[in-house]
């Protein structure tokens, strides 16, 4: 319902009637000096508001119905009541409503649990139709998205849609992990977007190498690329306990791999020098201090001091943690082919 405001001419009818207990519109027409088609959509908003009352038709004068000013306080107080009463029956349809949803979910659920036991796929090419069931498959989410996603940075527009969609679910206390590629981390709003998901209580993680885009939904249904089609952006669809719980497996391991976003974001490669580099990738075939100073041709007191720096930029307190934390980053994948510079 609209807030109870008056317009100037309704506000003018207004004055003009609570001085007079018998008034006609063409009176009022003259008295205020405006035409019939001006005056009656203030007069519909005075009756609407319950600032005028019109009287039965026997009180008419000269043909014309009369309509008599009340009190603004009495219409006021009409008004808050009749908002109360509209709120209530609103609230009350909202409580049927949820019932009705509730009972629903009782019913699918098991169907849909069961219906996913078995192996299901369905191939999905046309864009628009994956769009819907990237939106269908956020709608029926209720306790948990696991996805991976390689490939290219989308552009500002499509990872705006996409958070807005990712909000959506997380707000109804899904939860989310996703795992992206670093190039994610380095571009602008790419980076501002994975911060904005993790800030709305998803959880993510950046790997160097994702192997392919997944979705898993409550692990019951997932979307995979489709191969063997002549769309390259083909997605199929899967259902079955079997094949999910293999992307589950996938997942995990891809996730114990990958370094949480503000790890990443945080000791990116382009902060250690090529020295620093060549003595994590020689750390991590397993030599001893003594054999990793004569390849860099340093001494072996130089040689802690570089890993005790290595380190201190790692954020990490041994040899085991920095190995971990390296390839988690990424910074083990260049080989050791090449000397440092």
């Amino acid at each position: 319902m609209s807030s109870p405001t008056l317009g100037p001419q309704a506000l003018r009818l207004f004055e003009y009637a609570s001085t007079r207990s018998n008034w006609t519109v063409r009176s009022a027409c003259e008295q205020l000096d405006t035409t019939v088609d001006e005056l009656e959509p203030a007069r519909q908003e005075l009756l609407r508001l319950g600032l005028l009352i019109e009287g039965p038709d026997n009180d008419a004068v000269g043909g014309e119905p009369t309509a008599r000013a009340t009190a603004p306080e009495a219409a006021l107080l009409r008004l808050l009541t009749s908002q109360e009463t509209a709120a209530a029956r609103l609230t009350e349809q909202i409580r049927s409503t949820r019932e009705q949803i509730d009972v629903m979910r009782e019913v699918f659920l098991p169907l849909h649990t069961a219906r996913s036991s078995g192996l299901d796929s369905e191939v999905v090419t046309d864009p628009d139709r994956i769009a819907r069931v990237l939106s269908d498959t956020a709608d029926i989410a209720t306790s948990e998205i696991l996805s991976m996603h390689p490939g290219p940075v989308m552009a500002p527009e499509a990872l705006a849609q996409g958070l807005r969609r990712d909000l959506c679910v997380l707000d109804r206390g899904v939860t989310m992990r996703s795992i992206h590629l670093r190039p994610m981390t380095r571009i602008i709003h790419s980076m501002n977007h994975l911060q904005e998901l993790q800030a709305a209580g998803a959880q993510v993680r950046i790997a160097h190498i994702v192997p392919f885009r997944f979705i898993l939904v409550d692990r019951v249904q997932a979307l995979v690329p489709a191969l063997h089609t002549n769309s390259r952006n083909a997605m199929m669809v899967l259902r079955g306990e079997a094949v999910t719980a293999l992307l589950v497996k996938v997942f995990e391991m891809c996730w114990a791999s990958a370094a949480p976003l503000s790890v990443a974001a945080s000791t990116p490669q382009a902060g250690l020098t090529s020295q620093q580099l060549w003595v994590l990738r020689l750390m991590s075939t397993g030599r001893k201090d003594e054999a990793i100073a004569r390849e860099l041709g340093v001494s072996v007191r130089t040689l802690r001091r570089v890993m005790a720096d290595l380190m201190a930029r790692l954020g990490v307190e041994s040899r085991f943690q920095a190995g971990i934390t390296a390839a988690k980053l990424g910074l083990l994948d260049q080989g050791t082919s090449d000397g440092p510079r």
